[in-house]
């Protein structure tokens, strides 16, 4: 497994990208991972490499990096959680687009990288970028996993859930029943929506908690094996096909 980590050019300064790939040339397939509120941590960095252990070339980019490289969530006290929920609130999907679009056009630097259909997975605000992706790029997005979103059925008019049945690719979502932060039943519209696809897939999991998908304290193992199952169906069947 090789991983690294550079700075690349974006609209809004230099942005960190971190890739996390199988050993070899490849191309290998490509799998945008958006990563959850508190940052791109360790749990999130091994949870990149087990995604790369299938076979495919795993890259995030900083998306708080308008504020500060790589921010990680230190601690879970009060100034910290608001810090982070700043973070969260103040980085708009438009921005998060922009450093797409820089990632996107950095990708073919790098041989190791296939083009071609990608794939996307996110984790909690990670998760609203993926639909927002799906959203408005999915002829080249045709897999895309959200794990206990955040901020995905809305009362806006833009609330990301709504572009779900146009969607032709193939989407998971994952909620823990147990997650008081984003319930599932806060999300009725967004399970609905994505179970009625001809290729999409909405669980809810007994007794997970939110975050339950990346490794650290709320890791559920079972929610997590399941979910990552059928990920690597709907990756291996529009990406490797």
């Amino acid at each position: 497994m090789q991983t690294r980590t550079e700075t690349i050019t974006s609209p809004s300064g230099p942005m960190g990208v971190h890739v996390v790939r199988p050993d070899g040339d490849g191309p290998f397939p490509v799998v945008v991972f958006f990563h959850h509120g508190p940052g791109l941590d360790d749990g999130s960095k091994q949870t990149m490499a087990r995604i790369a252990e299938w076979g495919y070339y795993v890259v995030t980019h900083d998306r708080y990096h308008r504020a500060e490289p790589w921010y990680t969530m230190r601690s879970a006290g009060d100034d910290e959680m608001k810090k982070m929920f700043g973070l969260v609130l103040g980085t708009t999907e438009a921005e998060v687009a922009e450093d797409l679009g820089a990632l996107l056009a950095w990708l073919p630097s790098d041989s190791a990288a296939r083009g071609g259909a990608m794939g996307c997975i996110g984790y909690c605000i990670g998760a609203r970028s993926v639909l927002c992706t799906i959203r408005d790029r999915g002829e080249t997005f045709r897999a895309g996993v959200g794990l206990h979103p955040s901020f995905c059925t809305t009362e806006d008019a833009d609330s990301p859930h709504l572009a779900v049945p146009s969607y032709t690719g193939s989407l998971y979502i994952g909620f823990g029943s147990a997650d008081k932060m984003q319930p599932a039943s806060a999300n009725g519209p967004l399970i609905e929506s994505t179970n009625a696809l001809a290729k999409g897939e909405a669980e809810i999991h007994d007794g997970a908690d939110h975050g339950f998908g990346v490794f650290g304290p709320a890791y559920h193992e079972a929610a997590a094996n399941r979910s990552y199952e059928r990920t690597k169906v709907m990756f291996d069947r529009e990406l490797k096909a």
